[in-house]
């Protein structure tokens, strides 16, 4: 496999089984430390309001902008139930004391809000110094309050009753409401767009379901190579996805200005790691594997990229709604996204890890589970089981237990898609559009 076989390759049982079950056993490993680690790293309270905790303030404060009316307590009392984080907790306990009702006595309310630490301390010293008129902390303290509450509102509302001694708060509290009427309107229309998508879902579904069953979609991609070099693809890849990051980290290390290259070097090592063996198993170029796996014109199938965009949206809601009711509240599986994208400054890194997440990653995740994968499975199985089988091993690759059922049921339109089209470029561009939306989403409350 270090050079292009003039053939698809099919290895020799004898050596190929002993070595699958290393690669299997290693693979196991490498995902159970990394979810280990993952696990302990969710362990440890966020540093900083959740994104979670951001839509909240934007929930309950948004509103009262438009109407003049505050959430009634009923929703105060659902958002204090759902947020648990430190500071998603005293982050709802300023606003609950600037919008909901008279703070009060100051202990009764700033105590049980305070985070554990350093840095709760200083939130404490910054509400006393608001709320009960003691010593105002340096302009350093408060600041690293506000960035503890996430730079939303309620950070501004807090230093806003602060500069209230010196008469200069009502100019921060009308900059504040801009910002905030700016989110409330963008996640508005954001989710008038998802229920639009939604509603076109349904009609996708449908069509599925009825006149789409009637036709014969185009065929998948077909692979010579054998079951097992199909599995060694898959295990190298799969291997080299885990040490990319290592690798990466370890190369910038020297350089911590460029530590946010991790992500794209890394990214950029498993997919090269990836092209080669499937291009070295099957006997192919890069231009002959495109060729395969994006056949013919991409209008029509760009089209459909659209409509199981639709679709995606409106199972996603569907499954996330029913998982909310069945599971309890849990940690964001996209806190660890979210912190590391708080240490992205300016707009070359912020365009560069943009265009990662957005396309290379679409790209070659698209290629493996269902240009490659998909198709494989489908060999032996029925074509609905490697439709779940794929999903499956999509949501599990990324070590998210708590949003597998999201991730597979997007895994699984994906995989839809591929068979409607037979082509790459439709659940390329689902994939896409997906990540996309979601880096700009957490990088604004980032």
């Amino acid at each position: 496999m270090l050079a292009n076989p003039a053939t698809p390759w099919h290895p020799d049982r004898r050596w190929a089984d002993p070595l699958l079950a290393l690669l299997t056993l290693l693979a196991l490993l490498a995902a159970g430390l990394a979810l280990l680690a993952r696990q302990r790293a969710g362990q440890r309270p966020p540093e900083r309001a959740s994104l979670q905790g951001r839509l909240a303030e934007v929930a309950l404060a948004g509103p009262g902008l438009l109407t003049g009316r505050q959430g009634n307590s009923r929703e105060w009392t659902r958002a204090q139930a759902q947020l648990k984080e430190p500071w998603d907790r005293a982050l709802l306990a300023v606003l609950k004391a600037e919008l909901a009702h008279p703070p009060g006595e100051p202990a009764a309310w700033i105590d049980p809000a305070t985070p554990a630490g350093p840095s709760g301390q200083l939130f404490r010293r910054a509400c006393l110094a608001a709320y009960a008129g003691a010593p105002v902390p340096p302009r350093g303290d408060r600041e690293e309050v506000h960035r503890r509450l996430g730079h939303g509102f309620a950070a501004a509302l807090l230093e806003a009753r602060i500069l209230d001694r010196e008469g200069g708060g009502e100019a921060l509290r009308a900059e504040a409401r801009g910002a905030l009427l700016l989110r409330l309107v963008g996640l508005g229309s954001l989710g008038l767009l998802a229920l639009g998508l939604a509603a076109g879902g349904l009609a996708v579904g449908l069509y599925l379901l009825t006149a789409g069953a009637k036709t014969v979609p185009p065929a998948l991609p077909e692979w010579e190579m054998s079951g097992r070099a199909a599995a060694f693809v898959f295990l190298g890849w799969f291997l080299a996805f885990f040490l990319a990051g290592s690798l990466a980290g370890a190369l910038l290390r020297p350089w911590p200005g460029l530590r946010w290259a991790a992500l794209p070097l890394g990214y950029a090592f498993h997919v090269a790691v990836g092209l080669f063996l499937i291009c070295s198993a099957e006997g192919l170029s890069f231009s002959a594997l495109w060729r395969r796996v994006a056949p013919g014109r991409g209008g029509r199938d760009l089209a459909w990229g659209i409509a199981f965009l639709a679709l995606a949206v409106g199972l996603v809601l569907v499954v996330a709604l029913l998982v909310g009711l069945i599971l309890k509240p849990d940690q964001s599986p996209q806190r660890e996204l979210q912190d590391w994208l708080r240490g992205l400054v300016g707009w070359a890194p912020n365009l560069v890890v943009f265009l990662t997440v957005a396309g290379l990653a679409p790209f070659f995740e698209e290629l493996l589970f269902r240009s490659f994968l998909l198709p494989i499975l489908a060999r032996r199985k029925p074509l609905a089981l490697a439709l779940i089988l794929s999903a499956l091993l999509f949501g599990a690759i990324h070590l998210q237990p708590t949003g597998l059922p999201v991730l597979g049921t997007l895994g699984f339109v994906l995989g839809l898609a591929m068979r409607q089209t037979g082509s790459l470029r439709s659940p390329l561009l689902v994939h896409a559009c997906w990540n996309g939306s979601l880096f700009l989403l957490l990088r604004t409350f980032a």
